[in-house]
């Protein structure tokens, strides 16, 4: 069997998925876990929806989370993954679970991500999804706000980021053109903008110190689907799309084209499901969120009742 692996990025993660994570790591996980976000030892403690928005929490807990579903599918898939993709802070958690690095250094450089990330700029940013317009249309409406493309997920489906203040602007300017829908993102930093360069810069400082080596399975890069078979090759793409634009729609062609029996997705939400199946409804494709347990994932991937 053929399986294409998409990892999600931020924006899907809800109490569920802290109570989640808190409930399963342990070892050597739960101890870098703990360095980072040293309240995830509480197992009493909640935390509100706009604190999981942050970067300093969203992105080790949405990395942990990942990586504790990884674990626990990896040896019970039917082959190694044909391939496997990222989107934004999920390509941390596509590297790792091919081997150029592993998730106790993962958890550690998800923390300087998103210090780096929240470094580059002052002020409050934000996300913006825009559905309904053409591509053309958005780049300029953006543009005018003081925004900037930050995302394709595909035809006629942008994600902007920028200023808040430019993101309500634009927001007006996007209903008024026709926009059939607009989705503000749990997400507080310009992320894949030039904003970002200087973050992209110093991590990937952090990410040069890596050994090099060969990957277990290629991992597309999230900004214009090209595929590493190293690690050094992967990291360099990882350091830049913190500050390029993603191009998501060429991604999940290029899976569709190296035509999985079947895609899953791993992490907070079914977003990236949804995306794959309008664009490969001929695919079978499915998230672990839409399970109640990993027996539900394996019996769906050995059984093949799709």
């Amino acid at each position: 069997m053929r399986l294409a692996i998409l990892f999600s990025g931020q924006g899907g993660q809800t109490a569920a998925h802290w109570q989640q994570v808190q409930a399963g790591v342990d070892g050597e996980l739960r101890n870098a876990l703990g360095k980072v976000l040293p309240e995830i030892t509480d197992s009493m403690l909640t935390v509100a929806p706009e604190q999981l928005a942050k970067n300093p929490i969203a992105q080790p807990l949405i990395f942990t989370q990942q990586m504790l579903l990884w674990e626990q599918l990896r040896n019970r898939l039917p082959r190694p993954p044909t391939c496997a993709a990222g989107y934004s802070l999920g390509e941390m958690a596509a590297c790792s679970a091919a081997g150029a690095f592993t998730a106790t250094e993962g958890i550690a450089l998800c923390a300087e991500r998103a210090a780096a990330m929240d470094g580059a700029v002052a002020g409050e940013h934000g996300m913006l999804a825009v559905l309904g317009l053409d591509d053309a249309l958005v780049d300029l409406l953006a543009a005018q706000a003081g925004l900037a493309v930050a995302i394709r997920n595909g035809p006629r489906h942008l994600v902007v980021a920028g200023p808040r203040a430019g993101i309500a602007f634009a927001a007006d300017q996007f209903a008024a053109a026709g926009a059939s829908r607009l989705v503000q993102l749990a997400v507080r930093t310009p992320s894949h903008t030039p904003l970002l360069a200087r973050a992209t810069i110093e991590f990937k400082r952090s990410l040069d110190l890596l050994p090099e080596c060969r990957l277990a399975f290629p991992v597309l890069s999230a900004v214009d689907a090209t595929p590493a078979w190293t690690a050094h090759t992967a990291l360099d793409a990882l350091a830049r799309q913190i500050s390029a634009p993603l191009d998501w729609a060429a991604c999940l062609q290029a899976v569709r084209e190296m035509q999985p029996d079947a895609v899953l997705e791993i992490g907070p939400g079914n977003a990236l499901a949804k995306l794959f199946g309008e664009l490969a409804p001929e695919i079978p494709v499915r998230a672990c969120d839409d399970f109640r347990s990993i027996e539900g994932i394996v019996r769906w991937l050995e059984t093949g009742n799709w």
